[in-house]
């Protein structure tokens, strides 16, 4: 009786074990089928192409994209230029500027989405990545008209985990042979004669420095913004025709804030605001390589007091000209 109840303890347990040691099989099996993706921390430079203010001004400008990865999951700071004018862009990486966006990757085998750090509802962006894991691209998602991204690793900036691995991968440089000693011939006495200084040339003018010209007045923009007002855009169309009669000169659009805020938030400012007119005559057919823009900030301001008269002044975009 004793041996009987042994033998169905005996059948009892072996289902047990056989379940347990499937069980973990499976795990096993599983974690060794989990594969990480490819390494892209670091940063990445490229373009990203779409449109301006109007559907037919097509645009294709500078992308910066920063990235610490931990495992499958990264984050950092997307910059993407001169989208201020790009209707299609999402109006938080527009208002984001010069200064970027802060971003979450999750990154896959040959596939990384790419969201805004706070919500993916703001801005996401499906890229492809290459074989060898050096080019991303891809799309910005529910844009209208299609807003692409294509992304190249900069290969002088890998992540610093990166280019360990591949500073101890590579094989140690060959010393450098020995160079011949040679014995220096005796120094050779020369006679210094002072060569007479040339006449300066007076006839031959400098080159002209940009300078303003009663045409061309500054527009003006509203508190903390870079878009064209509806009287912006009146006056630029006068501005437009004026460069157009005048097509041997060049333009230099500056940008301009009030006093309040810091001169760093300020320079980024002034610095869309003179890009929303550069992309706005660019539009209208002023040649791109006429145009060049600077940002003064709150440095040089029109009005000094501390009125809403003399802010609304100072938030402006100024001309200045000169031939090519």
């Amino acid at each position: 009786m004793r041996v009987l109840r042994l033998v169905v303890m005996m059948v009892a347990v072996i289902p047990l074990v056989a379940c347990s040691t499937g069980n973990r099989s499976r795990h096993v099996s599983a974690a060794i089928s989990e594969t990480p993706g490819p390494d892209l921390g670091g940063r990445w430079l490229g373009d990203w192409t779409g449109t301006g203010l109007f559907p037919t001004a097509l645009r294709e400008d500078a992308v910066t994209l920063n990235l610490e990865q931990q495992g499958n999951v990264a984050h950092g700071r997307l910059v993407i230029q001169g989208v201020i004018a790009a209707e299609p862009v999402p109006w938080e990486i527009r208002l984001a500027g010069q200064s970027g966006t802060r971003v979450l990757a999750k990154i896959s085998r040959n596939t990384v989405t790419l969201r805004h750090h706070i919500d993916g509802r703001l801005f996401t962006a499906d890229l492809k990545v290459s074989d060898d894991g050096n080019r991303m691209v891809g799309f910005v998602k529910d844009s209208w008209p299609r807003v692409g991204l294509v992304l190249t690793r900069d290969q002088g900036r890998k992540a610093p985990e990166a280019a360990a691995q591949q500073a101890a991968m590579a094989p140690p440089a060959p010393a450098p042979a020995p160079e011949p000693v040679t014995a220096e011939p005796a120094p050779q006495v020369v006679a210094m004669v002072t060569e007479p200084k040339p006449a300066e040339d007076t006839a031959r003018p400098r080159q002209a420095d940009f300078v303003a010209v009663h045409e061309l007045t500054a527009v003006h923009f509203d508190y903390d913004k870079s878009d064209l007002r509806p009287d912006a855009l009146d006056r630029l169309q006068g501005h437009i025709e004026w460069l157009k009669a005048h097509a041997d000169t060049a333009v230099q659009i500056a940008g301009h804030c009030d006093e309040r805020g810091t001169a760093e938030y300020n320079l980024a400012l002034g610095d869309r605001r003179a890009k929303s007119v550069r992309d706005h005559l660019s539009a209208f057919g002023i040649a791109p390589e006429r145009v060049s823009t600077v940002s003064h900030g709150k440095e040089i301001p029109a009005c000094a007091a501390n009125t809403p008269q003399c802010h609304e002044m100072n938030r402006r975009a100024e001309f200045k000209v000169k031939e090519r």
